[in-house]
C-alpha cells in the first residue's frame, strides 16, 4: 500500500514504513481526504481508530484503517498547528468517523470542516477549552 500511496501522492507522503502487516504513513494534511478515499477503494474500509495527540509544537491526528479481507492495517498520520487546527471531516468517506472526530474536537480543539454535527460529545457545552492540550486549553 505504501508504494501505491507514493505513486499516487508523491511528495505529499512525508514518511512511510512497513511494520509487519501495518503500513504507517505520514502525509500532508491537504491530501487527507483524497488519500482516505484512495485507501477505501483499495479495501481499507474499516476505520478501527481515529485519535489525536499533542506533540507540543503541533497536533497529530491518526487514522487506523483496516482491510478486513487481508487483515492489513494502514495508519495515516497528519499534523496540524495547535492553534486553529482544521482538517476535513472524513465522515462522508467513513461514517464511523463521526463520533471520533467529535471527541477529537472536544478534547483537542481540531475543527473538522464539513462534519455533519461537530459539537462537544464528552464535555458539557459550557466547558471552556480543550483538556488534552498540553500546557493550556487554547
Amino acid at each position: 500500500m505504501i508504494e501505491a500511496l507514493r505513486d499516487r501522492f508523491g511528495e505529499a507522503i512525508l514518511s512511510a514504513e512497513q511494520v509487519g502487516r501495518e503500513a504507517r504513513v505520514a502525509l500532508a494534511a491537504q491530501t487527507l481526504t483524497e488519500a482516505a478515499a484512495f485507501a477505501k477503494e483499495r479495501g481499507f474500509t474499516y476505520p478501527a481508530d481515529i485519535t489525536a495527540w499533542d506533540a507540543e509544537d503541533e497536533l497529530r491526528v491518526v487514522y487506523r484503517l483496516v482491510n478486513l479481507d487481508s487483515g492489513e492495517h494502514l495508519v495515516l498520520t497528519v499534523s496540524v498547528p495547535r492553534s486553529g487546527a482544521r482538517l476535513p471531516s472524513l465522515v462522508s468517506i467513513f461514517g464511523g468517523a463521526n463520533w471520533p472526530e467529535r471527541e477529537i474536537y472536544d478534547l483537542f480543539g481540531v475543527r473538522f470542516e464539513g462534519h455533519p454535527d461537530l459539537r462537544r460529545i464528552l464535555l458539557t457545552d459550557d466547558w471552556e477549552g480543550h483538556p488534552l492540550l498540553k500546557g493550556g486549553s487554547s
